[in-house]
């Protein structure tokens, strides 16, 4: 009786564990649900700001929001590998928040500081 109870008990560790293996195999990757909350982050604060506004009012917030970001990457516009991190240092804008004043590429086996300027990212072979 107490082997028929263990075996038991092992059948249900190993389905419990094919169930979560299954169930991690078949998610959708963790990038995929971060684009879609960057996405959903984005309509909704466009969506915040034109509430009540009739519609060629919001086509024209919609458009200025979209020079915004544009503006944002002025100069660093194209370029960009994804999966790649960056350094970037960040300057006040024209008429925006922050614009991209330099970026570097993270490289393996590259060290990265402040630069004594306080102001730029330096690097060196480690």
């Amino acid at each position: 009786m107490r082997t028929w109870k263990l075996l038991a008990i092992l059948a249900l560790i190993v389905v419990a564990a094919g169930g979560y293996w299954l169930g991690r195999s078949t998610s959708p990757a963790p990038a995929a649900a971060d684009q879609g909350y960057a996405a959903g982050v984005r309509a909704g604060r466009a969506e915040q700001g034109t509430l009540g506004l009739p519609t060629t009012d919001k086509q024209i917030f919609d458009a200025g929001y979209q020079a915004g970001a544009t503006d944002a990457f002025a100069g660093f516009d194209g370029g960009w590998d994804h999966k790649i991190p960056y350094a970037i240092v960040l300057n006040p804008g024209d008429d925006i928040t922050y614009q991209i004043a330099s970026r570097v590429e993270f490289t393996p086996g590259v060290a990265y500081y402040l630069c004594p300027d306080g102001h730029s990212v330096c690097h060196q072979p480690r």
